[in-house]
């Protein structure tokens, strides 16, 4: 076994309860979707490696250190897909774009949600997840997606129709998400040309300091009232409009409408 297979199974049996939570995690919720999500989060906190070694003490598990010591991002992504392919039976077909108008579905307790965005939130709550997305994005490697997209959502669809979904996200928006992306997309491509990353980093982390100094001085919003932080967190951070800043910025080309029926 290496590192990653251990990790699974205590994922599992800690958030099933069969072993109690190791010291630093704490679990509070009780629905099985949100005990999932919160108990990633404080792994993604504590670092897999810290997890499992914290695990296998409670377990009396004796795991050899050189498996700790050979342990990469890759191993985890390796194991996560052998685990997605395992129940891909027990998924929808992969999805080939032939609405893009209404993506894969996913239930939660709260209602339907787009597998698109539960992809994106399953990234954002673990920072090499998002480095691997992104990375995946550039290369334009549609099996490894479809295995990551497996992974996160348990749905099977491909890196064409998530790139085509998000280039026209705005577009089918409300107006006022149009007009708050496409003036921030433009502050951020001036900032781009000025080499200013740290502040474009800032801002595509929602931080309210430095977009409240920023809306004062940058002539995209100086003279619009209504581009408070308010108007932007709802326009643009809400609506994962970082992250496909993110992956314009490291070069990922997006389909134009007339691309579609070709992917």
């Amino acid at each position: 076994m290496k590192l990653a297979d251990y990790y699974l199974r205590y994922c599992e049996a800690v958030g099933e309860g069969a072993l109690a939570a190791p010291e630093g995690i704490a679990l509070t919720e009780n629905e099985p979707l949100r005990r999932a999500a919160e108990l990633q989060t404080q792994i993604a906190a504590m670092g897999v490696p810290e997890f499992v070694r914290r695990c296998a003490a409670l377990e009396g598990a004796d795991i050899p250190q050189a498996l700790y010591d050979a342990f990469c991002p890759e191993e985890l992504m390796q194991a996560l897909a052998g685990q997605a392919d395992a129940e891909q039976s027990e998924s929808e077909p992969a999805v080939t774009g032939d609405d893009e108008l209404t993506p894969p579905q996913i239930d939660e307790p709260d209602g339907p949600r787009s597998a698109y965005e539960v992809l994106l939130d399953c990234c954002f709550l673990d920072e090499k997840l998002l480095v691997y997305l992104i990375d995946v994005c550039k290369r334009g490697a549609d099996e490894e997606f479809q295995r990551l997209a497996l992974v996160t959502t348990r749905k099977a669809f491909t890196l064409h129709d998530f790139l085509y979904w998000f280039a026209g996200k705005a577009q089918r928006a409300s107006r006022d998400e149009l007009i708050c992306t496409t003036i921030i997309d433009a502050c951020l491509d001036r900032l781009a040309a000025e080499g200013q990353r740290e502040l474009i980093a800032a801002l595509l982390c929602g931080d309210r300091k430095t977009f409240e100094l920023f809306r004062c001085d940058a002539p995209e919003l100086m003279h619009l009232p209504d581009a408070t932080y308010e108007w932007f967190e709802e326009n643009y951070l809400r609506g994962f409009y970082p992250m496909r800043y993110m992956l314009k910025f490291n070069g990922v080309q997006f389909p134009e409408a007339s691309d579609h029926d070709e992917g």
